[in-house]
């Protein structure tokens, strides 16, 4: 039959149905690029095209004129983009929906794992799983709570005590010595015996900090911080210390420092604990806005106190609850130096007073040296009726005074007392008070101690005689023992470049800006609250959120089942086969699904938390079970656990648990244990158990993770596995279904 001579078949103009069917699809495509250009920029709520109705109406649109084109992937495509940015668009509403059924669909797979059929014992078992977790999370939260606290103290230390010494140095500003009194007691000075010497301990204070000191088994001085507390930023002038309590003189007033908790406090023992080696400042003080300059502790009665200010000298016979003005005819309008308790050679206790005109410690410290001012050093024996004599005056300015608790040997080697009644540092050197001649002498022996043309430091005990500066201290243990260096101050980096104006700029930062900030940190925690709560409390914070995922779960978790049947029952009856077929597809694999992952975080839970409980790490049983949470989380999830142990491992050694090398060991046991227990995962757990639940390729996981956690950050990374599991099963069942069709 021939055809060459019949005219080509004319196609058919589009109908109106297929003309507005492309102009949708045009429309849609061009509303899609917008959308995603648009969408993330500040003012795109503004855009009444971006408002969440037009997408709506876009799918609807689309579904309807799903039937007029050839097409189609074209148009399941856009209503896949429109569907997706309508949900990053709306995910702070849809998230406690997407929670509530979540937990919800949780209980109901526990439920089946467990012999729950009735619905009186599934809610007895909601309300106890929930009560349960309630219960661990708020012992959790307080502990974490407890060290979070120490470790903001532990923060603090380290920033005053290590920080600042390494980057701006240190400079010292006062010293002292307490003696046990057990081993002194009825004994005379100087006359002790050298095989049971009394037993002491040196404090000292830096323009960072407070330490005590102790030889360590090598002999050699080592410091320990004792800072914390309300001593935090504050400039220590003065300090006195006795065998249980430690006393700080600053600019604005006294602080105190419990060794031991106080006998008969009225506080409970717990109480006391608390409150023991924590710097709090004296309440109730006459001077408590004054300037401290100079503390002591008689050596005989540690209840009784000596305060000196630039204006007056206060005494306490009560350790501190009650205070009196002490001489206030001579005292009233001096400014207090130094004070000092000894025990004579004959067993009278004495107290020593040095004073000068009243006038600026500050003016003092800078010119001290061309001012012409006359030290009086004043006495008082204890239990007479004598009132406070004035001993020989010293034309300079005393910086302090010091007893005499040194001996010195005679020609036959045996030990005798000193004639030496007080020492006093001056700004050209050390005076001695001879106490056969009652006159000031300077001593010889003190340029022994070269470059340093003021000595302002001086302290005496057992161990005999300090003497030093801003820079470093000496000590000799006899009137005719030469200067040896005791300590001296630590370097920083800044000392260096000292005369960079950007080193100190940052000096200056790191000196006054941030302790200024550590100062006023309850301003900050309450701005920190407020901002918090105006989040927590808005649309789609962490309060409403959880409040809304809790309403949902309530209501979900009641009657799970017939809100999936009311939603087929909104499917058109020719389509709704099919809708059950993809949902019976997906709840089998997330249920299998949920299976291996729930066995995968018991196991790994437990030996992680095992590890870190003979390792040491704080709060081993939450972070093995945080350890074995993340390690759902595939790809980076072990290392996201390993971090929590870490950060609790960064608590710990803040808040005072380890030292630094116990912390390092610690932190290499921790590292070794994620890799262990990591390569156990991946070797034998994971693939004997999540094979069947999950069949996918391990990049594509990676690579879902990762587009998640871009796109819908943390949420993203949590929904990243269930998403792959939906589309896996309903490219199953489309699959299963094309070939049955064919």
């Amino acid at each position: 039959m021939n055809t060459q001579n019949e005219p080509n078949p004319q196609k058919s103009a589009p109908s109106g149905a297929t003309i507005l069917a492309i102009i949708s699809v045009v429309f849609a495509a061009v509303w899609i690029a917008f959308a995603y250009y648009k969408g993330n920029s500040t003012d795109s709520s503004r855009i009444m095209l971006l408002n969440p109705v037009v997408p709506i109406l876009l799918i609807v649109l689309l579904t309807r004129v799903y039937r007029w084109i050839d097409i189609r992937s074209i148009v399941i495509l856009e209503i896949v983009m429109i569907s997706a940015w309508l949900f990053m668009r709306l995910l702070g509403v849809l998230m406690p929906f997407i929670l509530g059924f979540g937990f919800a669909y949780f209980f109901r797979f526990i439920w089946n794992a467990l012999p729950l059929k009735k619905q009186y014992q599934r809610g007895i078992a909601t309300v106890v799983i929930l009560l349960v977790c309630g219960g661990v999370l708020l012992y959790t939260g307080r502990q974490v709570s407890k060290q979070a606290s120490q470790m903001g103290v532990g923060l603090l230390k380290f920033y005053y005590e290590t920080l600042l010494p390494y980057a701006v140095g240190e400079t010292f500003t006062t010293v002292t010595i307490s003696v046990n009194p057990s081993t002194v007691e009825g004994e005379v000075p100087n006359q002790r015996m050298e095989e049971d010497p009394p037993s002491e301990t040196f404090y000292l204070s830096t323009s960072n900090g407070i330490y005590e000191i102790r030889r360590n088994p090598e002999g050699k001085p080592a410091r320990i911080g004792i800072t914390n507390g309300a001593i935090f930023g504050k400039r220590v002038q003065a300090l006195a210390a006795s065998e249980n309590v430690i006393y700080a003189g600053t600019p604005n007033g006294l602080y105190r420092y419990y060794r031991v908790p106080p006998a008969g406090d009225a506080e409970t023992p717990g109480q006391r604990a608390n409150a023991t080696q924590i710097w709090q400042k004296v309440p109730g003080t006459p001077f408590d806005t004054r300037s401290i300059q100079a503390i002591n502790i008689l050596q005989w009665d540690e209840t009784q106190i000596y305060v000196g200010t630039q204006n007056g000298l206060y005494a306490s016979n009560d350790a501190g609850e009650t205070w009196q003005s002490v001489a206030p005819t001579i005292y009233s309008d001096r400014s207090i130096v130094s004070i000092i308790s000894v025990t004579g050679t004959n067993g009278d206790r004495v107290t020593y007073v040095a004073s000068t005109r009243q006038i600026d410690a500050e003016i003092v410290s800078e010119q001290m040296n061309a001012l012409p001012i006359t030290a009086a050093v004043h006495w008082h024996l204890e239990g007479s009726s004598l009132e406070w004599e004035e001993l020989p005056s010293i034309k300079r300015i005393v910086y302090a005074l010091a007893g005499v608790n040194e001996t010195i040997g005679d020609t036959n080697g045996t030990s005798q007392t000193s004639n030496i009644e007080l020492y006093a540092s001056t700004p050209d050197g050390l005076y001695q008070l001879n106490s056969f001649h009652g006159d000031w002498e300077k001593t010889e022996r003190v340029p022994a101690i070269s470059g340093t043309p003021a000595t302002p430091l001086l302290v005496s005990g057992p161990s005999g005689l300090y003497i030093g500066n801003s820079a470093a201290i000496w000590h000799r243990a006899t009137p005719t023992a030469k200067w040896q260096p005791f300590t001296t101050y630590k370097a920083g980096i800044g000392d260096a470049y000292q005369d960079q104006p950007i080193v100190e700029q940052a000096k200056s930062y790191l000196t006054e800006r941030i302790p200024t900030i550590a100062q006023t940190v309850g301003e900050a925690v309450k701005e920190g609250f407020q901002f918090a709560g105006s989040i927590a409390f808005g649309f789609g914070g962490l309060v409403a959120t959880a409040a809304l995922t809790l309403i949902v779960f309530v209501y979900a978790n009641q009657s799970f089942d017939n809100y999936f049947r009311s939603f087929l029952a909104l499917v058109p009856e020719g389509h709704r086969d099919t809708t059950k077929a993809y949902m019976r597809e997906i709840d089998n694999n997330l249920q299998d699904f949920l299976k291996g992952l729930v066995t995968v975080i018991a196991i790994v839970s437990i030996i992680s938390a095992v590890a870190y409980s003979i390792i040491g790490v704080p709060f081993a049983l939450v972070i093995g079970l945080l350890a074995g949470v993340c390690n759902a989380i595939p790809t980076f999830g072990p290392f996201i656990g390993g971090g929590f142990a870490y950060i609790a491992m960064l608590m710990g050694l803040a808040a005072g648990d380890f030292a630094w090398t116990d912390f390092l060991i610690r932190c290499a046991f921790v590292l070794g244990t994620i890799l262990g227990i990591q390569a156990i995962d991946n070797s034998f757990i994971s693939p004997k158990i999540m094979s069947d639940a999950v069949d996918v390729d391990p990049l594509l996981i990676m690579f879902a993770v990762m587009v998640g956690a871009a796109v819908l950050g943390f949420w993203g990374v949590l929904l990243a596995i269930p998403i792959i599991v939906v589309i896996k099963s309903v490219i199953a069942v489309t699959n299963s279904r094309t070939k049955l069709e064919q």
